[in-house]
């Protein structure tokens, strides 16, 4: 019995894994239609909505307020929101969509980061023969996916064209680490998560930005099923099904299986666009996939 229940919270922390492999195609492809305010707006006051019910359901109330952990809320909210400010944004900046498959690459650097970031923040030992090499691999990897080869001339031109954009992700990636870490470190045990009210929170901030600022939003039929499917599989359900798997499934697996989202995400949104997948974005994607496993083995967990 104890066996069963492992394998199927692992197999709900895949299909969280698959539902986070789209979020980079369907970010971009909404937020053509109707604008990444109005797209973060629905999508994270749904899922913030949604994971708050189940929460509401399940325990009578929301555990992470009861009393409010002020450090895990402040230091967690900060970066989360910093996270969601420049993904969706970003992806819709895109000079194109094969800039936009550029910019899931960058988005991607956040593995490596995390164990960056629990040298300093967590206080993890670093081994400096494998966290140095993959960190740079994967930049390298970033580097391949833009210029098509190892060439700063050519990679310094395509940061220029799209430069708010690259610099949005790449703080995304940087925020979603950070935030990893604080998670890590101020979470109360046994008091949930507090990723329902920072959605809920970010998706009403974003509400008000769109209103005041905004273009009008056109909506046609054609964007029904994709919002619906992004804000309860790919904002609300991944982050629940995630929650359980860390809690009762195969959490090495599942970090290994991890590294290889940057390249099914860029295979999906590819298919997505219909959108050719050159050989330089593969070779991005390995690159970016090594330096992230290579990281992985540069620090000492305790």
């Amino acid at each position: 019995m104890p066996a069963m229940h492992f394998n199927r919270a692992t197999l709900l922390g895949l299909v969280a894994l698959v539902f986070w492999a789209t979020s980079v195609a369907f970010t971009r492809g909404l937020t053509e239609k109707i604008g990444p305010g109005m797209l973060v707006a629905v999508s994270f006051l749904g899922a913030g909505i949604i994971s708050l019910s189940v929460e509401l359901l399940r325990y009578r109330k929301i555990r992470i307020l009861s009393p409010p952990a002020w450090k895990y809320l402040i230091y967690c909210g900060v970066f989360f929101m910093a996270y969601v400010f420049g993904f969706t944004p970003a992806l819709a900046m895109a000079g194109s969509r094969q800039v936009a498959l550029q910019l899931g690459i960058v988005n991607y650097l956040w593995p490596g980061l995390i164990v960056l970031g629990s040298v300093f923040i967590l206080k993890y030992r670093p081994r400096w023969l494998f966290l140095i090499p993959g960190l740079i691999i994967a930049f390298l990897g970033v580097v391949v996916c833009m210029a098509g080869k190892i060439s700063p001339g050519l990679f310094y031109n395509a940061v220029l064209e799209n430069r708010l954009a690259f610099g949005l992700m790449a703080g995304s990636a940087v925020s979603w680490a950070v935030y990893s870490n604080n998670a890590h470190k101020y979470a109360p045990e046994g008091r949930g998560s507090g990723v329902p009210v920072f959605q809920l929170i970010t998706g009403l901030v974003f509400l008000v930005l769109h209103m005041a600022f905004g273009a009008k939003t056109t909506w046609t039929s054609d964007v029904i099923f994709p919002l619906v499917y992004y804000t309860v599989f790919v904002s609300a359900l991944s982050y629940l099904l995630w929650d359980i798997a860390m809690q009762k499934g195969g959490v090495v697996f599942l970090g290994a299986v991890s590294y290889l989202l940057p390249l099914v995400s860029t295979l999906f949104a590819g298919w997505y666009f219909n959108e050719p997948i050159g050989k330089n974005l593969l070779a991005g994607a390995g690159l970016v996939m090594l330096g992230a496993v290579l990281s992985r083995y540069g620090v000492r967990l305790r």
